[in-house]
């Protein structure tokens, strides 16, 4: 029977928790079909049982699991989820269920929230051991008189044995909800997939700190990017690496890079962290590392720590551009202030720490801005000068010796200010090229800092320089430290050529210190011994000769090649973040963040980013400039040989760029907010027409524009899908029109027509990425799709692998989670990234396999000794094509070896006169095809 709601509940005890998100898309989930409930007890109906709810017990931090005899939705009773204080409350957890990893897990329920906010479910992925390894939340709701059918669902992790359901709230929120009716599914793993391991490796050291260890020794203390990154401990004396931590935030949840490092007052290290938001303390006394947890639970990223007083630390946040402090006394974080003053403001980038007045300067990003902020007041006064208008970012800041330094972005150029006379006693200081500043030095009046200063011969260094608090002198010392300082500290060292207070640093991102010994200048720049890691995969594509291409996040470091036919990847060094891929005339194009660098590659070449004794190959041909940063579209268009290129600014900036690359004059022409106020995230061409898909960067709508080629004018501007954002994604269709992507939802656009014939918003909750969702056309004429469908509760998130119907346009999810990005190889296979490592996909009914190989030669009448180019064309099954060979086996093959033979390096050779026939077989993956013989004659004397 069903009640009437009911604020009134009368309580069993025993605790629970549980995920949730609303549902009510009229889709069809491939993971819901023919799967039955496998939950105990989802009703709550079953009596306790020696005080325990069968199938459900008190979550840990609950004291007691409550339920509710007059608010149901089905039968006679629900579970009643409450927390009246941030320290106390009820919810349960379910049992553990076996799952495979990678199989899709949902969860439903209905739920009815009576009054506060922040309720949630969660499934909880546990290994063999009953680690947790990953948690997937979602919002119950605000208050309402209805009761809502909730979903949740997620695909198993790698290392997942075990899923629990859980129902409590996020953070410190207080409210009450009720849950009934839950349900669990759980499904094998796809057989199609194959984990092809990690693609890129690097050596990557945003940052550092200096510290003791637990010996009393001094140590450098720093993060490896990777998945999971690595904390590292290593002795400054001996240059050893001492100890390694993983850093694994509570939901499991591995951190890719830590951009903030520093030692408090009290000799413990604090780590904050992306992509999770989770601030990390390790102590050297110990040598151990645990997560504190996420300070500001709606943020993804802690950019920069600064130590107070009492062991306490502050931090800075992005994206609501929080300030936070942690105090050991209590072990806890609070909130102090947000500096978010408009909507393109998101991020506090530096945070510098005053003893003198007791107060935190703020440094904002997107806007430049300054701050000063008093913890005791929580008032703070804006201290940005003029010369910051129109910059983009506080970018680092410290306090020493009564003066701030400030470097501003771009440029980067230097500031220093005096708060004991209010005055800006540097500015635009442009000799100036570091990650910040140094310390005050043991003498009690130095800061140091770099900069790559051109010499009087004309040849350039990275040089320290130093400036003196007391007279406000700075200049160069003329020492070449081989990389911008990113870190800075002193150590007494006591070695013969360092007998006293030595300044230590890392020169760059790539493991390169500098010991520079402050009285005699002794100089060294060695490369610290630091692991490479594999690290999260950014983006991936398919190259020209069919291979799938691999970049990582950040850096990147390298890229990974892997080749279908010889299922194995080659790991190639230094080419960064790439953003876009593209093509032209056989050569490979990669957009590679930051500043919008574009680089080409020549696949028929070896790879060569690291001798200079030979070209570069990748080659780097420009920066674009214009304030761009991400080249996210590229597009090569043969018939005009001309790449196309779409690109988002600097961050703080609107008004993305089309730009024309000419590779026969070598000349890049931007077109700078082409689009007014839009970013450009996709491109289309055909017939002379240029189709782009914007983002709207100032507030509106994406749109779909179309830019005359031959006039260099756009015609038409439309905005597809109205209340979306961004138009994120365009290919052309199974049915010759554009199928594009606006945030969530898919539309088709009729190019003849102009006008879009067909749109539905398959996932609401996705919110905007320039380079998210990806579409590809499957061999089966169907349109497949990853999408990140955006942050939900405590910041874990989902993201699909899809299947959209090219006839009924049904929705199919065939991965529920752990899907991003998106590339096809010739064969129909697909592959998406999972943290580090890349996934294949192979349908059987996707996957296509050889079927004819074509020969063509120059001419077929020869004379002895002549030599002639011939090519072939080697087709799949579908009408596809594919030059990705490199596993096969190929056979070249002559009737009359002694007459003619045909060369694997593309020539046929004529010896004797007389004739023969020529042919080449090639066999992968079981099938063997050869071509149609041509007969070769050759005739007349040597």
């Amino acid at each position: 029977m069903r009640s009437k709601w009911s604020r009134i509940a009368a309580a069993v005890t025993v605790i629970m928790m549980l995920a949730s998100f609303e549902w009510a898309m009229p889709i069809t989930y491939a993971a819901d079909k023919d799967a039955s409930n496998i939950i105990i007890n989802g009703s709550f109906e079953d009596p306790e049982q020696d005080g325990r709810m069968p199938g459900w017990q008190p979550d840990v931090d609950a004291a007691a699991l409550t339920v509710s005899e007059t608010v149901y939705a089905d039968g006679e009773r629900s579970l009643q989820v409450e927390r009246q204080l941030p320290a106390a409350g009820s919810g349960a957890v379910s049992d553990a269920y076996a799952i495979e990893p990678f199989g899709n897990v949902v969860m439903t329920a209905s739920v009815l929230s009576e009054e506060g906010k922040g309720g949630k479910a969660d499934l909880r992925f546990y290994d063999a051991d009953g680690k947790l390894v990953s948690v997937v939340s979602s919002l119950v709701g605000g208050p309402s008189d209805q009761w809502h059918r909730l979903r949740v669902a997620a695909a198993a992790p790698k290392h997942a044995a075990e899923v629990k359901v859980a129902f409590d709230f996020s953070g410190d929120l207080t409210g009450r909800y009720f849950v009934d009716s839950v349900t669990l599914q759980t499904h094998a793993a796809s057989p199609y997939l194959t984990n092809l391991g990690p693609q890129s490796s690097s050596l990557t050291l945003m940052t550092a700190a200096f510290g003791k260890d637990r010996n009393g020794r001094d140590a450098l203390f720093t993060v490896a990017q990777g998945d999971p990154a690595q904390f590292i401990v290593m002795d400054v004396a001996s240059r050893e690496v001492k100890a390694t931590h993983p850093l694994v935030a509570l939901d499991g949840s591995n951190v890719s890079a830590a951009w903030a490092i520093v030692t408090a007052s009290d000799g413990k290290v604090y780590i904050g962290s992306t992509p999770n938001g989770t601030l990390f303390q390790y102590d050297p006394a110990q040598d151990t590392m645990r997560p504190i947890g996420k300070p500001v639970p709606t943020d993804t990223v802690i950019w920069t720590l600064v130590a107070g007083e009492d062991g306490k630390v502050y931090g800075g946040t992005g994206y609501s551009q929080t300030l936070f402090e942690y105090d050991p006394a209590s072990d806890r974080t609070r909130i102090l202030k947000s500096f978010k003053s408009s909507s393109k403001e998101s991020h506090i980038r530096s945070l510098a720490y005053d003893p003198d007045r007791k107060v935190i300067y703020v440094g904002g990003s997107d806007a430049a801005k300054l701050y000063q902020y008093d913890p005791a007041s929580g008032t703070s006064t804006a201290l940005h000068p003029p010369e910051f208008n129109g910059m983009t970012s506080v970018y680092d800041l410290r306090y020493a010796g009564g003066k701030l330094f400030v470097r501003v972005d771009p440029g980067p150029v230097m500031f220093v200010y005096d708060p004991g006379t209010a005055s800006w006693i540097v500015n635009n200081n442009t000799a100036y090229n570091a990650r910040g500043f140094s310390p005050l030095a043991p003498d009690g009046k130095t800061v140091f800092y770099t900069y790559y200063e051109t010499l009087p011969g004309g040849a350039q260094q990275w040089s320290l320089y130093s400036y003196d608090v007391n007279t406000g002198a700075y200049g160069s010392l003329g020492v070449d430290v081989k990389g911008a300082g990113v870190a800075f500290g002193y150590v007494q060292l006591d070695q013969a050529k360092y007998p006293g207070w030595t300044l230590v640093g890392l020169a760059g991102n790539s493991g390169r210190a500098f010991y520079y010994h402050l009285e005699t200048g002794q100089i060294e720049t060695p490369e610290l011994p630091f692991p490479p890691q594999f690290v999260e995969l950014f983006n991936i594509g398919k190259s020209i000769d069919g291979q799938i291409l691999s970049s990582g996040f950040i850096s990147g470091g390298g890229m990974g090649i892997y080749s279908p036919t010889r299922n194995e990847t080659k790991h190639y060094p230094q080419i960064g973040q790439v953003e876009g891929f593209g093509s032209l005339n056989g050569k490979m194009y990669f957009g590679v963040y930051p500043r919008a660098t574009i680089f080409e590659y020549d696949p028929a070449k070896p790879w060569n980013r690291t001798d200079p004794s030979e070209p570069n190959n990748p080659l780097r041909l420009a920066q674009l400039g214009s304030e761009q940063d991400r080249p996210v579209a590229m597009l090569g268009v043969e018939e005009e040989n001309l790449l196309y290129i779409g690109s988002y600014p600097i961050a703080g900036k609107t008004g993305g760029a089309l730009t024309v690359y000419n590779p026969a004059t070598g000349t890049f022409d931007v077109k700078r907010d082409i689009i007014n106020g839009h970013s450009i995230n996709s491109l289309l061409y055909n017939n002379g027409k240029l189709f782009m898909g914007t983002g709207a960067m100032t507030g509106g709508e994406g749109k779909l524009a179309i830019y005359d080629t031959a006039s260099g004018r756009v015609e038409q501007e439309q905005v597809p899908v109205p209340g979306k954002k961004a138009v994120t994604s365009l290919i052309w269709g199974p049915d010759g029109n554009i199928w594009g992507m606006a945030l969530g939802a898919l539309f088709i656009y009729d190019p003849e027509r102009q006008e879009v014939v067909y749109s539905d918003d398959l996932f609401p909750a996705a919110d905007y990425a320039h380079s998210n969702p990806r579409l590809t056309v499957g061999t089966d004429g169907n349109v497949y799709g990853t999408i990140f469908t955006g942050y939900v509760a405590d910041h874990t998130y989902t993201s699909k692998l899809f299947k959209i119907d090219a006839s009924s346009k049904a929705l199919s999810i065939l991965l529920e989670s752990n899907a991003e990005k998106l590339a096809q190889d010739d064969f129909g296979n697909l592959y998406f990234k999972y943290g580090s490592e890349l996934m294949k996909y192979s349908d059987p009914n996707l996957v296509v396999q050889l079927d004819k190989v074509q020969l063509e030669a120059e001419s077929l009448r020869l004379r002895p000794g002549d030599e002639v180019h011939y090519s072939y064309k080697v087709f799949l099954e579908k009408g596809r094509t594919t030059k990705e060979l490199s596993g096969a086996s190929i056979e070249y093959l002559s009737s009359r070896p002694d007459k003619a033979e045909i060369s694997p390096d593309g020539t046929i050779i004529a010896k004797h006169p007389g004739q023969a026939e020529l042919s080449i077989r090639i066999t992968l993956n079981g099938v063997t095809v050869e071509s149609i013989k041509i007969q070769v004659k050759i005739t007349g004397p040597f």
